[in-house]
């Protein structure tokens, strides 16, 4: 079922057979040049080298989903120009390069300290709504039916699981911004909590102090595949 839990297993298994196999033993022999295909649940990327072959995908896709009832989706189905020569080609145009959002973060051509291209991640502008509207809404649901110190330990929990996300390498702002602002919605409505106990800032920042709040930290180097200690 759209939404459930298993939703993204089925349609990983189902896009499997649709997409994966398809792409791989068919079509991609037919194409000129470079060409790479990547899924999960009902998200797609295909990289191509050539202008020619990302316009013939898009049209042969279209045909091969409505074989099994599908469609792409018009607001999310794009052709752009994305990686180093992208974004030469773009600064001589005076123009910024191409992004697109995929797992929930914005991918973008970006260079390192020594002026080599690599590929920038951040978190999603709708991910980070979303993700900053549901913890709103849970900690409005929690401040009146569960003593504080109860909550806090899902809190940590919750933030903790946010930056094994989040936290991968060149997003440290995204979940620096994601931590104080959920500092300062925590604050809001724990004083907004019926017949309980109001915090001032300062006494707010000592209770900080004796039941921390679990910092930022980037957990994995996406350039290396690797975990951060």
């Amino acid at each position: 079922p759209q939404g459930g839990v298993l939703s993204p297993i089925l349609s990983n298994i189902y896009l499997h057979y649709v997409l994966d196999l398809w792409f791989n033993r068919k079509l991609k022999k037919q194409l000129k040049g470079y060409a790479k295909e990547i899924h999960y649940a009902d998200d797609a990327i295909i990289c191509l080298q050539y202008q020619a072959d990302a316009q013939r995908v898009v049209e042969e896709l279209k045909g091969r989903l409505s074989k099994f009832g599908l469609s792409l989706s018009e607001e999310k189905t794009r052709i752009i120009e994305f990686g180093r020569y992208a974004q030469a080609q773009a600064r001589e145009r005076g123009k910024k390069p191409d992004t697109f959002d995929f797992l929930g973060f914005t991918h973008f051509c970006d260079r390192t300290r020594r002026g080599k291209f690599k590929v920038g991640r951040r978190t999603s502008r709708r991910r980070f709504r979303a993700k900053m509207k549901a913890m709103n809404g849970w900690l409005k649901s929690v401040r009146n039916f569960f003593r504080l110190r109860d909550w806090w330990k899902i809190l940590v929990a919750k933030l903790v699981g946010h930056y094994r996300y989040y936290g991968v390498s060149g997003n440290y702002e995204s979940i620096r911004r994601f931590y104080f602002r959920t500092l300062n919605l925590v604050f809001k409505w724990i004083n907004r909590r019926s017949q309980r106990k109001s915090y001032t800032r300062a006494g707010f920042r000592q209770y900080l102090e004796c039941y921390p709040l679990p910092k930022p930290k980037i957990y994995r180097n996406l350039y290396t595949l690797s975990p951060l200690k």
